[in-house]
């Protein structure tokens, strides 16, 4: 807050977050390196579609877009050219794959 008050907020209500330029949240999970990147398009709730890649720590043979889309994880790291957004699970109306 830019005067310095602090906000709660319910996170159930939260759609995206995003990053400031230059975070590498993401990176710093374990296993980053070795996961799977799928480019995707992502359908939100409040009607916005957001393109970017997702980082899929699953082993071989168990990592599909199948297998991300049931990961129980609430925010999910979605990696753009110039950003990260951080997206609510719960708030994920489709997901595809995008294909060159």
């Amino acid at each position: 807050m830019p005067n310095g008050e602090t906000s709660l907020i319910n996170r159930a209500h939260v759609i995206k977050v995003v990053l400031p330029e230059h975070v590498i949240e993401a990176q710093l999970d374990d296993g980053y390196d070795l996961a799977t990147r799928r480019h995707v398009a992502m359908l939100l709730s409040s009607g916005e579609q957001v393109t970017g890649h997702v980082a899929v720590y699953r082993p071989p043979g168990r990592d599909r877009l199948s297998d991300y889309a049931h990961i129980d994880d609430r925010f999910r790291y979605v990696e753009q050219p110039d950003r990260t957004l951080l997206i609510n699970s719960l708030h994920i109306v489709s997901l595809l794959e995008v294909t060159a």
